[in-house]
């Protein structure tokens, strides 16, 4: 009988925390959760600027790779600030075309 008691006891708890959910979800004014946000960009990672940039040089295009990081004031990829990735990759597109 404890047993049964306590099960009954488990569901009531989970029940009230189920209205207290609905509650809160009722109250959310509306059209806030239809309200669309920007989709997130995301930066390119220094592997995916590598990435693509050793592939243009194995393809014969490393003298083009190495101007456009000098382009951005340095002499290794490394040095690129993460802001400018996405500009390097633009860029690239270019090499080999």
């Amino acid at each position: 009988m404890r047993e049964q008691a306590a099960i009954a006891t488990d569901i009531i708890v989970s029940l009230r925390r189920l209205a207290d959910v609905l509650e809160e979800f009722i109250q959310i004014p509306q059209g806030k959760e239809n309200e669309e946000q920007p989709p997130a960009v995301a930066t390119p990672t220094l592997e995916e600027v590598r990435t693509a940039l050793m592939a243009l040089s194995v393809a014969g295009h490393g003298a083009e790779v190495k101007q456009l990081i000098g382009k951005f004031g340095v002499s290794k990829l490394s040095e690129i600030a993460p802001e400018h990735f996405e500009a390097v990759l633009k860029e690239a597109e270019s090499i080999g075309k």
